[in-house]
Formats: structure tokens, sequence, C-alpha cells
């Protein structure tokens, strides 16, 4: 699944956009290598510079082939690069200039309003009816309004502070990341494995209901009654097990591989569904809550970002150049089933209190960028 190329600004800015996520990952959360920055303000530079700005860019760059329209133009890159603004500002306040949470959160809410805008021009120009994938976008960046909307909400109601900011993390984790990600996951996986899949559009018309319905309930239930949380996690849990059951991965031994960007995305189904279980024995007060944000990126984040970069990246440097891609592709992608492993291993490390996660998240990470690296060597040296 790719966008149309020509006359499209996006690739190399989506190029700069995962430089940018990779280094925030590894300097917000690899243990020694991160920086001298209060928690929350590492946690915001992963999710608020580095994920926020990729997902925005990359909801511009799937969107021409779910309306079947052309190549966007220069102004779509205002959405990404307006929220890059957003989270380098947000860090910014959180290292001590804490006046500034408002605009940060504004120029965030306005980069979604912006793309939110942008796409429903573009379904209003579609031939037919848009791929089933663009209401997941949409749903998606609802759900991020709507969480910006309540920490601008909190800065003005001080009292509801806390549970404003609860509401905020969840419909931003969950609602946000989760519903694009599980939207681009379902069309992009049988494209990276290469197998057709009768079954995705019919799963994405079915699902969303209870995972849009899962990710309001969790972040209400978080921010003022914990009990529609669980209500929430079940309508979840119940929707990403029917999906592991889906005869798409039941028949697909390239999932269960050493190399390749499709094991890796696997993977990081598992470790929603790891991370998942783990939120529920938290609202039932038997697992702490500390490591869930932090393991989020590591059995989740990673896997997937690594595994959709191992087949997008290539797109991306090398838009009119099919053999190209395809190398380098499996070059990229060589023991990306092992670097999945590396960051689920560093899940359940930091879940379980066990030891230093951030080294085998480091690790793969390491490896990933060395795949990356070797990929533009000449084969035979």
């Amino acid at each position: 699944m790719q966008s149309p190329h020509r006359r499209n600004p996006l690739p190399r800015l989506l190029i700069l956009l995962l430089g940018i996520t990779l280094a925030a990952f590894a300097l917000g959360q690899l243990g020694p290598a991160a920086p001298r920055l209060p928690p929350l303000a590492r946690l915001h530079l992963v999710f608020a510079v580095g994920i926020l700005p990729l997902i925005l860019g990359s909801i511009t760059w799937f969107t021409p082939v779910l309306t079947r329209s052309g190549a966007p133009g220069p102004a779509a890159i205002g959405p990404p690069l307006l929220a890059l603004s957003a989270g380098l500002l947000l860090v910014y306040a959180m290292a001590g200039r804490v006046s500034l949470y408002g605009p940060a959160a504004g120029l965030a809410l306005a980069a979604a309003l912006w793309l939110s805008w942008w796409l429903r021009g573009r379904a209003r120009r579609c031939f037919g009816a848009p791929h089933p994938g663009l209401l997941w976008y949409r749903l998606a960046l609802g759900a991020l309004a709507l969480g910006l909307a309540s920490i601008l909400l909190g800065t003005f109601w001080p009292a509801q502070w806390l549970p404003l900011r609860r509401l905020h993390l969840h419909l931003n984790l969950l609602g946000f990341i989760g519903l694009t990600a599980l939207g681009t996951w379902r069309v992009l996986l049988p494209t990276v494995g290469g197998f057709a899949d009768a079954g995705t559009t019919t799963w994405l018309r079915r699902q969303w209901p209870p995972l849009t319905a899962g990710a309001l309930l969790i972040a209400i239930g978080a921010a003022w009654w914990p009990a529609l949380s669980l209500a929430g996690l079940a309508l979840w849990l119940l929707s990403l097990g029917r999906l592991l059951g889906d005869p798409m991965l039941r028949q697909r031994r390239t999932l269960l591989h050493w190399h390749g960007a499709a094991p890796a995305l696997g993977l990081a189904l598992l470790g929603l569904c790891i991370l998942l279980l783990a939120a529920a024995g938290h609202a039932l007060q038997l697992t702490a809550a500390a490591p869930l944000t932090t393991a989020f990126i590591t059995l989740f984040l990673l896997p997937l970002v690594t595994g959709a970069a191992s087949h997008l990246l290539p797109l991306w440097l090398f838009p009119q150049a099919p053999e190209r891609q395809r190398e380098l592709q499996r070059r990229i992608g060589r023991f990306g089933g092992l670097r999945g492993l590396l960051f689920i291993g560093a899940g359940l490390l930091t879940l379980g209190g066990l030891g230093p996660g951030w080294l085998l998240a480091a690790l793969g990470l390491g490896q990933f960028l060395l795949a990356v690296a070797s990929a533009f060597v000449p084969a035979g040296r």
C-alpha cells in the first residue's frame, strides 16, 4: 500500500520525522542515554516530538490511496510540521516554562483540526466511497482533539487538572495512537507479508465501534470512574483476541520468521495485547501504573515503528525505483523478527520491574539503525 509520488512533498518530510522519532526514542527512554529531563518531559519527547508528527505525516501519506485521489500538495505538510513545533514547545515548557503548556496544546490541537479538515476534503473528492481505513483516521484525530482540548480545559480548571490529564493520556494512547496504528496495521500487514486478505475491509467496518467505545470508556474511567475502564479494556481485548484468531494470522508463516517487516508488525500486536492485560491488572489493583506508559513504547511502538519503517522507508527514499525498494526492504528487514523479540523482552522486563529493559530496547533499536546503514553499503563489500 503506497501513495502516489508525483509532486508529493511528503517522502522527504517523513524520512526526517522518522529520524526525529528514533532519536526521541533514544534520548527519551534509553536509560543512561536519556538527558536529564523530568520523566514527564522525556515521555513527551517520545510522544509529542516523535510519534505525533510522524503519525500525522503517515496519515497524509496513506490517505490518497484510501480516497483514490492524487498526491498531496505542499499544504499537506503543514499539520505534521505544526505538530512538531507544538511538541518541541511542550518539552521546553516541561523543562521549566509551565506557562507554555496552553500554547503548546493549542498548536497541537490546530494541527489535528487542520488534518481533519484536509481528510474531509479528500473524502468529498473521492470517486465512490472511501476505504473504511479513512474513518479510522478521522476517529483517531477526533480522539486526539478531545485529548488536547481536555488538557487545555485543565489549565483553566485546576481542581480537575489531574483527572483531565488522565483523560488526555488515555485518549492519546489508545484513542489516537491505538486507532491509527490498528487501522493502518490491518491494511499494511498483507502488503508487507505479500499475501491477499479479503477480510480487511470487513474487519475495519465491524471493529471501529467497539474499539472507539472502548477507548472512550478507558479514558473516562481513568479520569473519574474506574469501573468503566474495565469495560473498555474488555472491548479492546475481545476485538484484539478476534484479530489474533483471524485466519489471516493463523495461515501466514511469514509472521513466524527471523527476517522481514511482517514479524515485527505481528509482534507489535502481541505487545499491545500484553499491555492491555497489564492495564487490566492495574485496574484491578494487581499491578502498578508507573511502568505502563514506558512499556507502551517498548511493547508496541518500537516494534510497530521499526517494522513499518522497514517496508516504508525504501518507498520514501526511492519512489520511482521498485527494484531498489525491494532490495532495501530485504536488507533493512534483516533480523526484523529478532528486533521485535528484543522489544517485547524489554517491555516485559519493564512491566515486571525485573531489570534494565532499556538495554534490550537499545540493542533492538541499534540493530535497526545498523540495518538501515548497511542497506546502503554496496553488495559484496
